[in-house]
């Protein structure tokens, strides 16, 4: 676990975007605006995510960001701009390099170029910047209870009492193996207390023990199943299931389509924060809903699962809006029924600059959903899709890459800060 975040840091982004007015050939000191009489100023945060290592012998990563960009008068001095701000951390001031070590004096030094400038920040006096906080369930059962112990599901997947077993899918399996000799810490249960309770696992078999007294559950392998319709997306998921015995409970699970697959540095960008990114891009709201949570999710026990789906029932399937809200409107309620003790948070929709034609189902299913949430407070909206817009209102396709779908790199590091503060505030809840 990362303590700390670094006082001040080094690269800086490459950005994967076209030419703006703000971002022009000349910020690398080498040539200068077309304008002569001016110059454009680009101020950065600099918390760039990479290794490194305080005196105090903390590490921790960080990541960078566009703080403002300015027009400037050549040869005239630089209006200094409002501190930043960052928890924890106090800022220094602004500088002409990344490490922070040639200084910029906004009362003697005029702009003669295109340049970048950097902010240095200093650790605050005994910060700590720790993972949010989150309280598993409780797993007490009250003494009024009729029965000493209540087993709500193992890893979200439901009992069928009348058949006397549950059915798992590949990596439900895998962990149950793998800790057979307790296999509580998979379960949601609960049980009075002073009451000794174990569950071991084997030969497909679950044995709960409670004071003396056992039930047996009998196991089914399910994943024949739960098998995706697309040989890409079903080669994907395995890649996944193959690596659940590396991924611990109780940390924040990103799922969904391609914009989460290719938020390649999800698990950096999102440190201090544990996460695990199962992103598969082509997949839509029922492959999630059906097949793809029972894998990917449900057997991996967030504390909290972050989604992005619904684009690609838009732009491949094609579906009518009220279809697709239909399919996002169960796929909310079931991950709920089966996981109702996580936090579950949904991306809404990105407007996208190379489908335009889309734009009404998008906001569409958009705002269904907005409504949807006011009544069902367990579920938390994000929406980091209004700062990918112009003013006017259209998407920005300079946080896109050329084929006006996918992010840029640019794009992830507004989309994904947004993401991130989310993630923060909803496990401090």
């Amino acid at each position: 676990m990362k303590n700390r975040i670094k006082l001040c840091i080094g690269l800086s982004v490459l950005f994967a975007m076209s030419a703006t007015a703000t971002i022009c050939k000349g910020m690398n000191n080498k040539t200068v605006n077309a304008d002569d009489d001016y110059c454009y100023v680009d101020f950065f945060n600099n918390y760039k995510r990479e290794d490194f290592t305080l005196s105090s012998n903390f590490s921790g990563k960080g990541n960078n960001l566009l703080y403002l960009s300015v027009k400037a008068t050549r040869g005239a001095l630089l209006e200094k701009p409002t501190d930043p701000e960052r928890k924890n951390y106090a800022f220094v001031g602004w500088y002409l390099d990344e490490v922070c070590s040639i200084g910029w004096n906004f009362a003697t030094d005029k702009v003669n170029q295109n340049m970048r400038l950097f902010a240095k920040w200093d650790v605050a006096s005994n910060a700590e910047i720790l993972e949010p906080t989150y309280t598993p369930p409780s797993t007490v059962l009250e003494d009024s209870a009729e029965t000493d112990y209540v087993i709500d599901s193992i890893m979200h997947f439901t009992i069928n009492y009348n058949y006397n077993q549950i059915k798992v899918s590949t990596a439900a399996l895998m962990k149950l193996e793998a800790n057979k000799d307790n296999i509580l810490p998979l379960m949601e249960y609960r049980v009075k207390n002073g009451k000794e309770f174990t569950a071991t696992y084997n030969n497909k078999k679950i044995t709960v023990t409670c004071n003396g007294v056992q039930q047996v559950i009998n196991v089914v392998d399910d994943s024949i199943n739960l098998v995706v319709d697309n040989s890409t997306y079903e080669q994907k998921a395995k890649n996944y299931e193959a690596k659940a015995l590396e991924k611990d409970s109780y940390h924040v699970m990103l799922a969904g389509s391609s914009s989460i697959e290719f938020w390649e540095d999800s698990t950096e960008v999102l440190e201090p924060i544990v996460s695990f990114n199962h992103g598969i891009g082509g997949t839509t709201i029922e492959q999630w809903d059906e097949l793809l949570n029972k894998r990917l999710v449900f057997p991996f026990k967030p504390k909290m699962v972050v989604y992005y789906v619904g684009i690609n029932n838009v732009i491949n399937s094609k579906e009518s809006q009220d279809v697709i809200w239909n399919r996002l409107l169960n796929f909310f309620n079931h991950t709920h029924e089966a996981m109702p003790n996580t936090k579950v948070q949904y991306i809404l929709m990105n407007q996208l600059p190379g489908y335009p034609g889309y734009k009404d189902t998008i906001n569409y299913v958009n705002n269904q959903a907005i409504e949807y949430q006011k009544s069902n407070p367990w579920l938390t909206l994000i929406n980091p899709g209004l700062k990918l817009l112009k003013d006017n209102g259209e998407p920005d396709a300079s946080y896109f890459r050329t084929d006006g779908l996918h992010l840029s790199h640019y794009g992830y590091i507004i989309w994904g800060g947004i993401i991130k503060q989310s993630i923060i505030d909803g496990l401090n809840k």
